[in-house]
């Protein structure tokens, strides 16, 4: 099958392999929305094998592994060839617009509508999507010389950024990228809206409501941020979902080693909690707890699961973080790891949005003590994956 670039007045297809082409955010409303506006395609909406090739893309965006180029979670297309009097004000072209096919009085002006990311034999009608036309296509056989010369004629518009490039961050959390928010699972898509003590589906019990400190963790890793001296690119951060309290390390490039090391670390300082959540790519999560268990000797199963709802579960402590990190970087440079346990720490000494409490107080509170040993999970790792976690609106007022 044969794909054409989405992009107004791109003409590259699939065929041409010195690029990649890449396919629409359906699953991010808020992403899809940005890409939406900077292609200014008026009333369409991309189908599922729509895709739009790299040109439109900043390098820092792409990702080159191996032979295969992929995008950034936060990527947007920027970069288009508008002519002038779309570049003076943000205005949507009409795929089926004069303007859009070139038949306009506008001379300089060889745009065609936008393409139908399909096969070249397939057919489709103008009320569906866009279609591939071409000024030549279009206009009456007026003279060869005409023809000629819109042939010929140089763009008059030079392939440069229609807006500022999106101010998205140079990092990223580092996930797996199959493991998305399935809807399907009973248990998952009741816990969003139901109170725990309402409706039980099967994964259901008390091991999937967060009740007390220490308990369910979640894990993830930032990056890359600019190196530091001693050669720190990313950043491990490790959040009690009950308490709000936050710790963060800095990693090497040897991530799975790091992380297994700090994890035994905070282990051996707070304790055992019931269960770490990551969503880290499964052959990494491997690596970890393998480490980990050398570390702390244990021959149990795998503390760290892979699960879907880490990055979600708690949204606000996760935009602190983001925040605090993002900031303490772009002023520190390269010195950013050793002022990182001071950050952290002034970050749960602050009262948090969620509990109107500080971190600190929540961790240090009269609360069961902390386990020196292994605490034994009711159920396997299996369930503990299907089951969606519920942290309830009063926990705010526990302690």
């Amino acid at each position: 099958m044969v794909y054409h670039c989405c992009a107004y007045n791109c003409k590259n297809i699939s065929r041409n392999k010195s690029l990649s082409f890449h396919k629409f955010p359906l699953k991010d409303p808020n992403l899809l929305k940005k890409w939406l506006n900077n292609l200014r395609w008026k009333d369409w909406k991309p189908a599922a094998n729509s895709k739009i090739c790299s040109i439109h893309f900043e390098k820092k965006c792409l990702i080159e592994d191996g032979k295969r180029t992929r995008l950034h979670s936060w990527a947007v297309p920027t970069i288009f060839s508008f002519p002038n009097r779309y570049l003076e004000r943000k205005v949507k072209i009409n795929p089926r617009s004069r303007r859009a096919l070139g038949i306009a009085a506008d001379s300089n002006s060889s745009g065609r509508a936008a393409p139908d990311v399909t096969a070249e034999t397939s057919q489709k009608s103008n009320s569906e999507k866009p279609e591939h036309r071409t000024t030549e296509s279009l206009q009456p056989n007026t003279s060869k010389s005409s023809s000629s010369q819109m042939r010929t004629e140089p763009m008059s518009v030079s392939t440069q950024p229609l807006t500022e490039p999106e101010k998205s961050p140079p990092w990223t959390i580092l996930g797996d990228e199959a493991l998305d928010r399935s809807m399907t699972i009973p248990s998952f898509f009741h816990s969003g809206y139901c109170l725990p003590d309402n409706i039980r589906w099967a994964g259901d019990d008390d091991l999937n409501i967060v009740k007390e400190r220490w308990e369910w963790l979640g894990l993830d890793v930032r990056g890359p941020f600019s190196p530091t001296v001693d050669r720190h690119t990313h950043i491990m951060t490790l959040t009690d979902y009950h308490s709000k309290w936050v710790e963060a390390f800095p990693l090497t490039q040897n991530l799975s080693q790091d992380v297994a090391k700090c994890l035994a670390e905070v282990i051996n300082q707070q304790g055992y909690p019931l269960g770490i959540l990551s969503r880290l790519p499964k052959r990494i999560l491997m690596e970890v707890n393998r480490e980990l268990k050398k570390h702390l000797r244990l021959n149990s199963s795998a503390l760290v699961i892979h699960h879907r709802q880490t990055g979600y579960m708690d949204l606000v402590t996760e935009s602190l973080l983001n925040e605090m990190l993002d900031e303490l970087v772009k002023k520190h440079g390269s010195i950013w790891h050793v002022l990182l346990p001071a950050a952290t720490l002034r970050l749960c000494c602050t009262n948090h949005p969620t509990t109107k409490e500080k971190p600190f107080t929540r961790m240090c509170a009269s609360d069961p003590p902390f386990s020196s040993t292994p605490r034994e999970l009711p159920y396997s790792a299996t369930d503990v994956r299907l089951s969606s976690f519920v942290i309830p609106a009063t926990v705010a007022n526990d302690l």
